[in-house]
């Protein structure tokens, strides 16, 4: 495995005022107080019941008084440590560090070798992980892809094709449901050692998705409730579409996402006071000639950064999104505008973790090459978020007396030295030709690029006897 490289925050942004934010977390309150959020589960139900929610059970509503929002909420831990397989995968969520990861559940590739555009396989799954564990810029997966050659129990086959070919962490968003769930915990115990371990040091996480507007899925909670009592991470993402499912304003959007995302942490820590959660809001833009989808769009942008700070408002871990863009292909104007803004942004406001390399076409679409073309622009965030040094050695005061007036600072020692933390973009400013070649395009360039990571990488072996394990585990799941 390459060195993770994560995103370090010098620099201050802020989009949301303290005033602001007060106000939505205020909204929020009422919202789960007097309107409530649709839970078709007879078991969440039961626990939000018990602990004195008000329960509609013909219709499902919950109605959470803000004093109990108020006191689950501060169960639930500022910070955690996400773990892989080996040393050096450790992610400490607390702020200091902004931890990229793939997008994930596209439903179409581009293949690397006919360039036909077909379904994704487990074997997309398998050659992104391995790509995934050389890039730098990668500090955990999502299968980036789903196994559609693989049944309904696809999700447990992309965890063992991402565990095979990385040793980095995996964080699913496609496990849901109670048997999924159990059967995913399994495979991460027998990953981490033991069911303690697996608390410990979890290599696995999960993302549950809420139902905009203002729901949550039965199987979704259902299954999250299991990873909370066994203090495995879960988080909830609200992808509010602005104009359809939620108001046509930021505001109201960011309030609907935050009510339905926090509602669900506040049952996981019913459900095991000190649970981990991470908070997530998407939002989007109904485009209004259509109906259709827009991710590429300035309210997006805004919005999905100031989620990171409706999250710390709650003190816990922001998983914010990146990249995601509308556009079909690679190296296009479209893709550069649309991945440069939420890409950076959202590090500048401390998000602790960050998803989206990899996809194109509204997050659907796998054109393998994409991803260096993301993991360069994550270099240029990565170096603008250092911001400027100005101790003595970063202002060399001493070097320039040493070269004067009409020097040249080729020679110094200390240029041969700091010349070496300049990060130079390999696909945009490629090395010089030095015969009469002419240079490939860019995109053949990032495909080759690609082919030789894959040919001559090599991730940290899964043992045979957990491999065996975790076949098991697959077995006996597509006997149900």
């Amino acid at each position: 495995m390459t060195e993770i490289k994560p995103i370090k925050n010098n620099l201050e942004l802020s989009i949301l005022t303290q005033a602001q934010v007060v106000e939505i977390r205020a909204a929020t309150l009422t919202i789960l107080e007097e309107v409530g959020i649709h839970f078709p589960s007879k078991k969440a139900l039961k626990i939000f019941s018990d602990h004195g929610a008000n329960i509609d059970v013909d219709t499902q509503i919950v109605r959470i008084p803000a004093d109990l929002v108020i006191e689950a909420m501060g169960y639930a831990p500022r910070s955690y440590t996400l773990s892989g397989r080996t040393t050096g995968t450790e992610l400490l969520l607390d702020g200091s560090l902004s931890y990229f990861s793939t997008d994930g559940s596209g439903t179409e590739t581009i293949d690397l070798t006919t360039g036909v555009q077909r379904q994704s396989t487990k074997a997309d799954v398998a050659m992104m992980a391995r790509v995934s564990d050389y890039l730098s810029s990668i500090s955990f997966y999502w299968p980036i892809v789903s196994a559609q050659d693989c049944g309904l129990s696809s999700p447990l086959h992309e965890l063992e094709a991402s565990f095979i070919n990385t040793s980095k962490h995996i964080q699913s968003v496609t496990i849901i449901g109670e048997e999924l769930s159990r059967s995913a915990l399994r495979i991460g115990e027998i990953i981490a050692g033991s069911a303690d371990k697996l608390r410990q040091n979890p290599p696995i996480s999960s993302l549950v998705c809420t139902i905009a507007p203002l729901g949550q899925d039965k199987d979704g909670i259902e299954g999250a409730m299991l990873y909370a009592r066994a203090g495995v991470p879960v988080g909830f993402m609200a992808m509010p579409n602005l104009g359809s499912t939620a108001p046509a304003t930021m505001a109201g959007a960011l309030a609907v996402g935050n009510s339905e995302v926090v509602s669900a942490m506040v049952l996981m820590q019913l459900v095991n006071p000190g649970a981990p959660v991470f908070h997530s809001i998407l939002g989007s833009v109904m485009d209004p000639r259509s109906g259709s989808y827009i991710t590429g769009i300035s309210e997006k942008y805004l919005c999905n950064a100031a989620a990171v700070q409706i999250a710390h408002d709650w003190n816990v871990p922001s998983l914010a999104g990146a990249f995601s863009v509308d556009c079909p292909t690679p190296d296009s104007w479209q893709l550069g505008r649309d991945s440069v803004y939420t890409s950076l942004f959202t590090p500048l406001l401390g998000a602790e973790l960050v998803e989206g390399l990899g996809l194109l076409k509204a997050a659907t679409l796998l054109a393998p090459e994409q991803i260096l073309f993301d993991d360069e622009i994550y270099h240029t965030h990565r170096k603008l978020a250092e911001g400027i040094g100005t101790n003595p050695d970063q202002i060399a005061l001493d070097v320039i007396k040493s070269v004067g007036p009409g020097g040249h600072y080729l020679g110094q020692k200390h240029t041969r030295s700091k010349i070496r933390d300049i990060w130079l973009p390999t696909l945009t400013h490629p090395a010089p030709v030095l015969d009469d070649k002419l240079p490939l395009e860019i995109r053949d360039r990032a495909r080759e690029t690609l082919r030789k990571i894959l040919l001559e990488h090599e991730p940290e072996p899964l043992s045979p006897e957990i491999q065996l394990e975790i076949s098991k585990i697959l077995n006996s799941a597509e006997k149900r």
